[in-house]
């Protein structure tokens, strides 16, 4: 996904952010700025995609919080460190998320959700459009978003996460069903095995 969009976002977007940094080194405010932008690279590297492509850590929660079979509990926990740090490929290839029916739609319309709330936070004046600070893109949720504006920006990824959460939670839970029942017969299949 992002290394075949990159090469035509990234200069769009991080040139926004060179725009945004010269109307703050002139002295003038971002917020209700008309010619300052939205759309740079920090609302897709902090804002859009908090535990990597996805917005994988609403995922995590929410497999923390409804996870019953061994399959999701284990790759939830393995997944929990590297999901801090916007790496998301212990679940991509341990769920799977790639061609899985149930988590393809959650994949899409989370990262979606954060950048609408992202967008209406800014342009709605609560939070300021961001300049050329950046915070690397492993940086924590929540830290992230207070490095790069207060407890604003901090404010905004506890709403994305609370949203991407509620979002993955009834597709994980149909997820977790299937993987329990596939578990329960494995068992049944061993334990008729062992009886013989």
């Amino acid at each position: 996904g992002p290394n075949l969009t990159n090469g035509v976002v990234a200069p769009l977007v991080l040139a926004n952010s060179i725009d945004n940094q010269a109307i703050l080194d002139a002295g003038m405010s971002l917020i209700g700025n008309p010619d300052a932008k939205i759309f740079t690279a920090q609302i897709n590297d902090v804002f859009v995609k908090a535990g990597g492509c996805g917005a994988t850590m609403g995922l995590i929660i929410a497999s923390l919080l409804v996870a019953k079979s061994r399959q999701i509990k284990s790759i939830t926990r393995v997944a929990i460190i590297p999901g801090l740090c916007n790496i998301n490929e212990p679940l991509i290839f341990g769920i799977p998320i790639m061609f899985n029916p149930y988590l393809l739609a959650p994949f899409i319309l989370a990262p979606l959700s954060n950048l609408f709330i992202t967008w209406f936070a800014i342009s709605s004046g609560f939070m300021s459009p961001l300049g050329a600070i950046q915070a690397p893109w492993t940086t924590p949720p929540i830290l992230a978003g207070f490095i790069l504006d207060g407890w604003h920006g901090a404010f905004v990824q506890f709403i994305n996460l609370i949203v991407s959460t509620a979002i993955y939670f009834p597709f994980l839970k149909m997820q977790d069903r299937e993987c329990l029942e596939e578990e329960l017969d494995e068992d049944e299949e061993l334990e008729d095995d062992s009886l013989v």
